[in-house]
């Protein structure tokens, strides 16, 4: 009887493991996941991944009630949105977010976003009207720096800036492409001006919310040191109106409107007696008018 001899077993292969992921590329995963569950529906699981050759993908992993939740490609659409407010372009459809490299054109319209921001943030007329309210709180109940965090609290979700900051935290965003590099700078020059004008919000928003409650400890009367706080603020919030042509801005140009002032400049401003253009100089000019008036004449 023959037999067939055995064939030779081959030896074991040792699979790869998982490659690696690059720190760039962790920290951009953080970032976009940060980002779409802010988006997503409390108890929606994201997934995300790498996309090869580069770039990330984002799913959506499970939905706690599938009848009440968006269709996926309206909340891919969603996180889209959010993603490429950041500076990256991003393509949805019904399956799946493709978050690629940084577009010139989105990091052009975070600037513009930032600029606005900034805009907006040298008013702090509303935030002053809605610390000294209290966030609605009753100062007897609870102790002042208690009603200060939570009405910072309050403000901060208002201005919405340091939560779509906060999410880039740690995260250092770079380009190969000269042109984009230049762009990004300007991003974090901006955001870092943001986060600062925002910090001001903050602060006022604590200072104003104590000295009502220290006020209404006093003379037991709400309305009364909201009136007064409110009041004595505006003396410092406003402060940049009483020296409009300070800092070089010329009134005639266009484009050219009252300089940024942050929360110290402001209180500093309100507690210096002249502001503007001094009076004496405009007596001065006077008589110079006059002068060259006569000697016209005497021609």
């Amino acid at each position: 009887m023959s037999i067939e001899p055995r064939a030779q077993v081959a030896p074991e292969r040792v699979l790869p493991g998982p490659v690696p992921v690059a720190p760039e590329a962790a920290a951009q995963q953080r970032v976009v996941q940060r980002i779409c569950a802010r988006v997503a529906p409390g108890g929606m699981e994201i997934g995300v991944g790498d996309l090869p050759p580069g770039g990330l993908q984002v799913w959506i992993e499970t939905t706690v009630d599938a009848g009440a939740a968006p269709e996926p490609w309206v909340l891919h659409h969603r996180m889209a949105r959010e993603v490429a407010l950041v500076g990256w372009h991003c393509e949805a459809d019904a399956d799946r977010l493709l978050v690629l490299g940084w577009s010139a054109a989105c990091l052009h319209n975070r600037v513009r976003l930032l600029q606005s921001g900034l805009r907006r943030l040298a008013d702090f007329e509303h935030t002053a009207q809605r610390a000294v309210q209290l966030d609605g709180q009753d100062p007897d109940g609870e102790p002042p720096a208690l009603v200060a965090t939570t009405v910072c609290a309050s403000i901060e979700r208002r201005l919405r800036w340091p939560e779509r900051l906060a999410e880039l935290a740690g995260y250092e965003r770079s380009s190969e492409l000269p042109h984009l590099q230049l762009l990004l700078a300007q991003v974090a020059g901006l955001e870092a001006k943001v986060a600062r004008a925002c910090e001001e919000h903050l602060v006022m928003a604590r200072v104003l919310a104590r000295a009502v409650c220290e006020q209404y400890a006093r003379h037991r009367d709400l309305p009364r040191a909201q009136r007064d706080v409110l009041a004595e603020s505006r003396r410092w919030v406003h402060a940049s109106t009483m020296i409009r042509g300070s800092a070089g801005a010329r009134p005639s140009a266009p484009g050219i409107g009252r300089p940024h002032m942050g929360l110290a400049e402001r209180r500093i401003a309100a507690s210096v007696i002249n502001h503007g253009v001094p009076r004496v100089i405009r007596a001065a000019a006077a008589p110079r008018a006059e002068h060259l008036g006569r000697t016209e004449d005497a021609r």
